[in-house]
């Protein structure tokens, strides 16, 4: 009776097995994809580069640019910027107190369907601009990206510093 049972499980656990196995190939949107350069890795770290190319110009526009149509803003040190008018406000607030020259680094981009993630760090210099004082600057970063009308935009994104306040 029981070594029935245990056959049973067995293999009711190997035909769960195969079923989620040959679903993930058909379907290779819901993979992982880790760093592999798929077609919409590839589009997540342009989109990356070209934010940080925002940032280092200080370039408003061009960050919402890249932002979705409902985006959530969370920086360190403050409440969460809701609403593409809320994510302009703080940009344009950040930019108006310090200049960035960083750099990031990819570590994961993985995607299911219509959304996607990345993890990142950065590192650079930040100047601020009330004293013109530069200061190291480094964050760890998580970026979430949701597909709208065909692109990817980065539907929530926030950071946390890796250097202590100097």
């Amino acid at each position: 009776m029981y070594s029935l049972r245990i056959v049973l499980c067995v293999f009711s656990i190997l035909m769960l097995v195969f079923a989620l196995d040959s679903g993930a190939a058909q379907d290779d949107k819901r993979v992982p994809q880790g760093l592999k350069h798929t077609a919409v890795t590839k589009i997540i770290e342009q989109r990356i580069k070209q934010y940080q190319t925002a940032l280092n110009n200080g370039n408003v526009g061009a960050v919402l640019d890249l932002y979705g149509s409902d985006p959530v803003f969370m920086p360190q040190h403050s409440v969460a910027k809701i609403g593409r008018e809320q994510v302009q406000d703080a940009y344009r607030q950040v930019f108006n107190l310090i200049e960035l020259d960083i750099r990031f680094s990819i570590y994961d981009i993985e995607y299911f369907g219509e959304l996607a993630y990345a993890r990142t760090s950065s590192a650079g210099k930040t100047r601020v601009l009330t004293n013109n004082r530069v200061v190291d600057e480094g964050n760890n970063e998580l970026f979430i990206f949701r597909r709208e009308q065909g692109e990817w935009k980065i539907h929530r994104y926030l950071f946390s510093t890796t250097v202590p306040r100097q």
